[in-house]
């Protein structure tokens, strides 16, 4: 498992993540590593949604980009989204991150310029 949490690391944008993950990969924590690394997080009824941590079973950029160019490759170049975000914690990033992501698979990202309810978002 070790070379796994490796290499997320490695592909991982964000320093806290990363710093997160190296440090409980230096501790040796493996019970919590398991965790983090047991599955990928689920896109659902509500889109994505897990705790902020790192590693792919958390709520990260990471994930978010791994989503999002998943969602590109799935459009194809020339499609359009309007990709919108709420409050919380991590939310412009995570917008700014998929614009980016979706604009270089071809696809145009119409990025709503502020938080927005969670329902008005659906």
């Amino acid at each position: 498992m070790n070379d796994q949490v490796r290499a997320w690391i490695a592909d991982d944008p964000d320093p806290v993540t990363r710093a997160e993950l190296q440090a409980l990969l230096d501790d040796g924590d493996t019970q919590t590593l398991a965790d983090r690394f047991a599955g990928p997080l689920h896109f659902g009824t509500a889109g994505l949604r897990g705790p902020l941590r790192g590693g792919p079973n958390g709520m990260n950029r990471a994930v978010v980009r791994r989503t999002a160019a998943g969602l590109g490759r799935h459009l194809g170049a020339g499609a359009t989204v309007v990709v919108g975000r709420d409050a919380r914690h991590g939310s412009a990033q995570f917008l700014t991150d998929v614009g980016a992501v979706l604009a270089g698979a071809g696809v145009r990202a119409l990025l709503l310029p502020r938080e927005l309810p969670t329902p008005v978002l659906a």
